[in-house]
């Protein structure tokens, strides 16, 4: 007697045992408890690169506003408030509090004690910065060229 493709097979059960279910969940389980915990210090050691990849963009705004408008526009950073801006370019923006900041300018663009500028000029150059944001995992360095009003990032 032939069967038909409809038909089931008779002392075969089609789908999974509640054993076989409750088994894979238990594997399931340990494997998501194994990796939780180096997902969540990845997550807090991309902090400082996330920050720097923001204050780059901003940096980098205002040169292209200065060449655009074709005036001198300042990025003023303020290390012991934790913040920067830009006026007319970036509402003061807040540097997480996790976060280290090393700010090296030249001593004509120092505002005060912790406050910096970084001047862009109209020809696209600029006065020159290093920041170096840091928290504690990863750091990320910014530097701003003088001549060429490049803003670049490394993460190390």
């Amino acid at each position: 007697m032939t069967s038909t493709p409809h038909q089931r097979r008779r002392g075969g059960a089609d789908g999974f045992t509640l054993l076989e279910l409750i088994v894979v969940m238990g594997m399931l389980a340990l494997a998501l408890a194994l990796v939780a915990p180096s997902l969540n210090s990845a997550r807090l050691g991309m902090a400082a690169r996330s920050a720097a990849y923001e204050l780059a963009a901003h940096l980098r705004s205002a040169r292209a506003a200065a060449r655009e408008t074709n005036e001198e526009r300042v990025l003023t950073i303020d290390v012991e408030g934790r913040r920067y801006w830009a006026e007319g370019i970036v509402a003061p923006r807040q540097l997480p509090q996790s976060i280290a900041v090393d700010l090296t300018v030249p001593a004509s663009e120092r505002v005060g004690v912790g406050m910096a500028r970084v001047r862009f000029f109209p020809d696209g150059s600029t006065s020159g910065a290093r920041v170096v944001l840091d928290d504690g995992r990863m750091s990320a360095a910014i530097r701003v060229d003088w001549l060429t009003g490049d803003v670049r990032m490394q993460a190390r």
